[in-house]
């Protein structure tokens, strides 16, 4: 956290610790020119550890702070509540497929009458959609009235599942956050309540997005999207398991609301003698999961990924399982983020019969549970806290639920049976925070 005193640096203090800061990073850099133009890259955005991605928070925490200073309170909150006009305008854009008119070639440019005519739009509200657009990098305005790709228009064109991520942003979520307020007017506790999605548009998210099947196909792509490229949750959960050979090495893991088992698959790969069990209520994902196995006999995991029906709070036995004298891990992966304090006791204690099935031979059962959690008051500088407390106020608007910090969770799985010995890691990204809890029974 930064002091009172370095809050309260004057402007040519804060323009010399930046300068100072961009000289180290410049440094660290294989490359001394970056901008934005098409096709650019840079370690300075793809790198996410060490001394560069230090850097570049301090700078970041230091130009918020001169920006702030320049623009003074007025500014800054003209500044602050207008991009809803840019994001309208980006969203048009989206909507229409404009980016995708515009070649992916350096030098390449087209007007915003070719463009119109394409999109079936008129050219006058385009082209200045397109310059509102372009005042922010996203376009450039090449010469006048004709646009041409930087290289962020050019990460949209190339990543569809995080342009899908975008598209879902600057739709469904930003109507909902404008009824944030509204679903606050009367009582509406975690959980029980009414999320402000479902005030907005008339049912919870999950269903609303199954009545609109293109909405919800995008959706499933931006989520896709954010947990390959943000989410360390996958990535802890694999450390784990490359750390404990005795859970890998002829054993099995059972993935509890595991969907397609596309996570199951990954990890079967990579760990050759790891059986797994994908579990789900849902037999259509558990039949699409199986599809994509079968059709890729090469792969050699159809022997070692099985898929079942099973309800999430149904009793659980050993018995049941397809492997039962090997090591066994249960994961549960990002699914108790939604559920109440009262539900996610009563998922864990339907896992209690099965941890108490200790073989004398081999480790004990164990319980993996990898989730969202919310960091602690002044973990970080307020330039980095900033997207932590986003999701805090993002699951409660589109979710109503309470995303709880590790002690929360601590205390909650503690309660669930006093034998439980639980060990705890968390992992953060520029977006996100998970946390690892391995969980099994105490040795009486």
């Amino acid at each position: 956290m930064l002091s009172r005193e370095e809050e309260n640096d004057t402007l040519v203090e804060i323009a010399q610790q930046i300068l100072t800061n961009a000289t180290k990073i410049s440094q660290q850099l294989p490359e001394k020119d970056i901008d934005l133009r098409l096709g650019s890259q840079s370690d300075l955005w793809e790198t996410h550890s060490g001394q560069i991605d230090e850097l570049r928070s301090t700078i970041l925490g230091l130009t918020s702070r001169l920006d702030k200073l320049l623009e003074g309170p007025h500014g800054f909150l003209h500044e602050y509540v207008s991009p809803s006009w840019e994001h309208g305008a980006l969203y048009v854009l989206l909507e229409f497929d404009i980016l995708q008119m515009i070649p992916l070639e350096e030098g390449a440019y087209v007007s915003a009458a070719q463009l119109a005519e394409r999109a079936n739009l008129p050219v006058e509200k385009l082209l200045r959609i397109c310059r509102l657009v372009a005042t922010a990098g996203i376009l450039e305005e090449v010469k006048e009235g004709k646009f041409s790709h930087t290289a962020i228009s050019e990460l949209l064109v190339k990543d569809e599942g995080f342009m899908s991520w975008v598209h879902f942003q600057l739709f469904e979520t930003r109507v909902a956050s404008a009824h944030l307020a509204e679903s606050l007017k009367k009582p509406n506790p975690f959980w029980t309540g009414t999320a402000a999605f479902e005030t907005a548009w008339g049912a919870p998210m999950y269903t609303w997005h199954a009545e609109n099947p293109e909405k919800g196909k995008r959706f499933a792509k931006a989520m896709q999207s954010v947990s390959q490229s943000l989410d360390p949750g996958n990535g802890l959960i694999i450390d784990w398991l490359s750390s404990q050979d005795q859970y890998t090495k002829n054993a099995l893991l059972v993935e509890v609301s595991g969907k397609t088992g596309t996570f199951s698959q990954e990890l079967a790969t990579k760990f050759p003698t790891l059986s797994c069990e994908v579990q789900d209520s849902a037999p259509e994902l558990l039949a699409r999961g199986k599809q994509l196995i079968d059709s890729d006999p090469s792969s050699n995991l159809a022997e070692r990924v099985h898929f079942r029906s099973r309800d999430l709070m149904g009793p659980r036995t050993i018995e049941e399982l397809p492997i039962k004298d090997v090591p066994i891990t249960f994961l549960i992966r990002s699914v108790v983020w939604n559920m109440s304090d009262t539900a996610v006791t009563e998922l864990l204690q339907s896992f209690i019969p099965c941890l108490e099935r200790h073989q004398s031979d081999g480790p004990a059962p164990c319980l993996l549970i990898c989730d969202l959690v919310s960091p602690a008051f002044g973990t970080f500088e307020s330039h980095v806290e900033k997207a932590f407390r986003r999701r805090d106020v993002t699951l409660m608007t589109m979710h109503n639920v309470q995303q709880r910090t590790s002690k929360e969770w601590g205390n909650l799985i503690g309660k669930v049976d006093s034998r439980f010995k639980v060990t705890y890691n968390e992992r953060f990204s520029s977006h996100s925070c998970r946390g690892l809890w391995q969980v099994q029974l105490a040795d009486n």
